[in-house]
Formats: C-alpha cells, structure tokens, sequence
C-alpha cells in the first residue's frame, strides 16, 4: 500500500510539476482561495491509480468528495495542497496522500515534486525523506524558534488570525505563514522547524503529515494539551492542535491557551 501511494503521489506530482512553469487559469478565484483545473487532474491521477490496485477502498479527495466503497479502509487524498501557492508561482506545495484503516491512520506520503522531497511514514515504523529516517530536533530556547501558523479557510477571520499569533511571533524566532500545511508537518519532521500551531482547520490536509510528524517524535496535543487521538475522519470538520519537538512543548501550549 505504501509504494502504490507513493507512486500515486509521483505521477500527480510530475504532472503539477510540469504545469508549473504555465500560465494558469483558474476555475474559481476568491478573496482567500482559488480552484485550478490542475486540482481536479492532479486528483484524477491519484484516484485512478488508487482504484487500479484498490478497488474496494473507498477514497476522499478535495474536488470530489467521498468515493464510498469499503468502510474498511480510507484514502485521504489532497492532490494539490498549496493551491494558492501553486497559483502565484511559491514553489511550497505537495500531493497529500494518507490512509485510514478502521478508524486509525495507518499510513501518509506527502511528496513535494519540485524539490522531489517524498516524506513518508507508516504506523510504528519511524518516518522517511527519499529513504532517510527522520528525527525532530532539540532545540529548547523559545527565543530561537521557528514555527509556522495553519488557519482553517472560512472558521478563522484575518482579525482572530492576528491576534493568535502575535504572541509567537513576539517570543519566537519566526512564525510563517506557508499555506502548504502538508510539508509544513514534513519540516518539522525532519528537524527544520520547531513547532506548529493550528487553528480550526480541516484534518484532511494534514492527515499523512501528523502521521509523519508523529512518527519522527513529535508531540501532538489538542490545545487543552491532550495528547492527539485521531477521530473517524468526517468530511468539513475542523480541529485546533498543537506539535512540536517536545521540549518546546509547554511554552508553546502556554501561549496558545492565553487565547
């Protein structure tokens, strides 16, 4: 499962590579979001190769829904998170791919194509970078940290936005705003970044990334500090949570429940 994922994720990601470079045209395009026709071909190629090897699975992807077949097990598909990126020409996006079986995620790939980063991590068997294991880092000192702030689209306004995050980018080091929330969890996997604060967003968009977070050592908790249990995956519901490298944990719950 694990190497079809990955070569699904290739063979969209090969072809939003190619499309890159382009001029695009979208099909929407709002104040705070824009629809591609690269979306739904991305998305095509990622369910038709799903569905070749898989198909009884049933499958969620961004455009389409919910392609209900077995309850057993459930992709999680966003073929192009980062839209917005992707649109302006910021070379953060990636293709999203996780898989639910009973209730648990069992598996995510996040594969950026143009730096041609495929992160992956299964259950209990660490995470991976094109085959090297990951690690989050130590760095304790609050001052020297790097994190990044994920929004949902329409539950968060721009004023609640600037009032959460001034405290971390007063007391830390650097606070992004990347709009690829997928890679964003891949960062901090690997060591590059320190923490992640995430607001009402939907779960469908960094499903493969907490898995692969989780599994190179993070600490994941709601924002009453709980540790993070993943629910039955629900189409539109969102979740508020809080990863890190650990050490930095409690400083960053501290500023996130002065909300």
């Amino acid at each position: 499962m694990l190497e079809i994922a990955k070569q699904a994720a290739r063979e969209a990601g090969a072809y939003l590579k190619e499309r890159f470079t382009e001029q695009l045209f979208p099909d929407l395009e709002s104040h705070n979001d824009v629809k591609l026709p690269e979306d739904k071909e991305s998305e095509r190629r990622v369910i038709e190769v799903l569905h070749k090897h898989f198909p009884t699975h049933t499958i969620f992807s961004e455009e389409v829904g919910t392609v209900k077949r077995d309850d057993e097990y459930l992709w999680i598909v966003d073929p192009l998170d980062g839209t917005n990126n992707y649109f302006i020409g910021y070379p953060y996006f990636s293709v999203s791919i996780a898989l639910q079986h009973k209730d648990e995620i069992v598996l995510g790939v996040v594969y950026n194509p143009v730096a041609e980063q495929m992160f992956w991590a299964e259950k209990g068997k660490g995470a991976y970078l094109n085959g090297k294991k990951l690690s989050v880092n130590t760095r304790s000192e609050l001052e020297k940290a790097v994190g990044t702030y994920v929004r949902g689209r329409n539950s968060v306004s721009k004023e609640q936005e600037l009032a959460f995050t001034r405290p971390f980018m007063l007391q830390t080091k650097r606070l992004m705003r990347n709009i690829g929330p997928a890679l964003d969890f891949c960062l901090l996997a690997h060591g590059w970044i320190d923490y992640i604060v995430m607001q009402q967003s939907g779960v469908m968009d960094v499903a493969a990334g907490i898995l692969i977070a989780q599994e190179a050592g993070a600490t994941v908790t709601d924002w009453e500090g709980n540790p993070y249990q993943h629910q039955s995956f629900v189409e539109g519901e969102n979740t508020s949570i809080i990863v890190s490298n650990g050490v930095l944990h409690q400083a960053i719950h501290g500023m996130t429940v002065q909300k």
